[in-house]
């Protein structure tokens, strides 16, 4: 079985098939005894060796029960089932293991019991020295290593290190596993393709060892099919993707509307024979169900979908809301009016839908995007926000779901709720701040607010309070010129405090973002404290 190495493999590939050719040359001469096991129990310091008397020559070191090099690995003692060898490695060594007859067909191998900054790699090599397994962080305890083998994967020889050849102290330790029945779906694209197609409708149960993958051939009619996965084991986070013959990625999705599981449309895929991949994110194990499913058709949209058809159709205008359904992965675009300042939202919102709206310039390019500005899963975007003039606005939903909303485009004064306005010029026609009574407002980004002050002859104090998550006010005093009496940014926090005399008046407060950040918060005038 072939598997997708990991790119932070260590050592080189051309050393270990040379050193694997000749552990097969030697045929496993020499390796009569067992490895040396790991003593149980924590480490021990070593013994303190006997003097030696005069004339006799001291003992050797015991070899390690690991070969430095994959040639010397023939005249190594093989692992034995659960029989743990301890490991330590200099920088830039690596050890080489034979696995005993004992173990069976089917086998796995652990590092555990790592030392501190140790992080392990588990590679298993085939006859050719080449890698057909490798693994960084699948072990239990925290960057500690495992592969499972299984009959037909060819493993030969087992090569452990340490990322970036850093050097550290392990154990490792061969256990015996069952031997799985054969898989019932393909797990090459050559094989896939030469089996049926999966037919809309029919569930087929996978599990998946570590770095494997799933094909499934797709029929040649795909009308409103998705793919989906379903019922997934804990801890089982699945992925899709949609080949062509050759193997190209034509569109794939990890998590969707359905949580861990992954919704994928290929209906609208290109023509002629494609496949379906299902694997495993993370590349670990896991079971679930892959299934075609065959969706309700939509009705044919009454909202433009292409930059030419929104120029055909016209601007939005402000206070116009349009109800939109989107079919997956599906889009909604609209034209902006020229030289009209416009804030764009999402609301009633279907289940699991989420929404994303962006600016496009005049040449359909993004020039500003949110996602969930709009409060809980809805958007909320600004003309203002774009960093060059804005001709379109688009909305989609997230991971290419299907869902329904409203679109709504609001004029700048509608924006600014809360009794604010946008000019000193509107605030001076709007009432005056009351006393206690607290407003709230939202900005976009860039945008500030004013807001007129009573005349009472008395002392007051405004600030700024209960601010959106990174919100961060700047409130200003100033007269009927817009002329700066006081400011202040974080007075308590990022919220903002200002001192307001009686005199003069007229007076206003203005109150902006600092970070060009769009959000909302509260305002109030209180009295200050004697």
């Amino acid at each position: 079985m072939a598997q997708r190495g990991s790119s932070r493999t260590i050592g080189t590939v051309a050393g270990a098939m040379m050193g694997v050719a000749a552990m097969l040359a030697a045929g496993g001469a020499g390796a009569q005894s067992p490895a040396r096991p790991a003593p149980e129990g924590p480490a021990k310091g070593p013994a303190t060796p006997s003097p030696s008397r005069p004339g006799q020559a001291a003992a050797p070191a015991p070899a390690p029960a690991y070969a430095l090099n994959a040639a010397d690995a023939a005249r190594t003692p093989p692992l034995q089932p659960d029989r743990p060898v301890q490991v330590n490695l200099r920088r830039g060594q690596q050890a080489f293991f034979r696995v005993a007859p004992e173990a069976g067909q089917a086998w796995a191998v652990t590092t555990r019991r790592l030392a501190r900054s140790t992080d392990t790699v588990l590679a298993a090599l085939n006859e050719g020295g080449e890698v057909v397994a490798e693994d960084d962080d699948g072990g239990q305890e925290s960057l500690a290593s495992r592969l499972e083998i299984q009959p037909g994967d060819g493993a030969r020889l087992i090569r452990a290190g340490v990322l970036d050849d850093s050097g550290g102290r392990f154990e490792v330790v061969l256990t015996r596993e069952a031997v799985l029945p054969p898989p019932d779906f393909a797990t090459t694209r050559e094989d896939a393709a030469n089996r049926p197609p999966l037919a809309a409708g029919q569930a087929v149960r996978v599990r998946l060892r570590r770095n494997q993958q799933a094909f499934f051939r797709l029929p040649d009619d795909r009308t409103d099919l998705i793919a989906v996965t379903r019922d997934l084991s804990q801890n089982t986070d699945t992925a899709l993707a949609l080949l062509d013959s050759t193997g190209r990625v034509l569109a794939e999705n990890d998590d969707s509307e359905r949580g861990l599981a992954s919704v994928l449309t290929v209906s609208r895929a290109a023509e002629g024979p494609l496949l379906l991949r299902a694997s495993l994110v993370n590349e670990g194990t896991g079971s679930f169900e892959v299934m075609l499913e065959r969706e309700a058709p939509l009705p044919p949209p009454d909202y433009p979908a292409t930059l030419e058809a929104a120029r055909a159709r016209g601007p939005l205008s402000p206070g116009q809301a349009v109800r939109i359904e989107l079919a997956r992965e599906g889009q909604a675009i609209f034209a902006l009016p020229e030289g009209q300042s416009l804030t764009l939202l999402t609301r009633d919102l279907s289940e699991n839908a989420d929404t994303v709206l962006a600016l496009l310039d005049a040449a359909g390019e993004q020039v500003a995007e949110d996602d969930d500005g709009g409060g809980g899963v809805a958007s909320r975007i600004a003309t203002s926000a774009a960093s060059r003039p804005a001709a379109f606005v688009r909305a989609t939903l997230l991971n290419g779901a299907r869902g329904r909303f409203e679109l709504v485009a609001q004029g700048a004064a509608e924006a600014t709720p809360g009794g604010a306005s946008t000019s000193l010029a509107d605030a001076a026609r709007r009432p005056t701040l009351v006393l206690g009574e607290a407003v709230r407002v939202r900005l976009e980004a860039g945008g500030e607010a004013f807001i007129a002050l009573p005349h009472d002859g008395r002392p007051a104090q405004a600030l700024t309070f209960d601010l959106e998550a990174e919100v961060d006010t700047e409130l200003a005093l100033v007269d009927e010129n817009g002329a700066v009496l006081a400011e202040n940014d974080d007075a308590d926090g990022l919220a903002s405090r200002v001192d307001v005399p009686p005199t003069p008046r007229p007076a206003f407060l203005r109150v902006k973002m600092v970070d060009e950040k769009a959000g909302s918060f509260s305002l109030v005038l209180v009295r200050p404290a004697p």
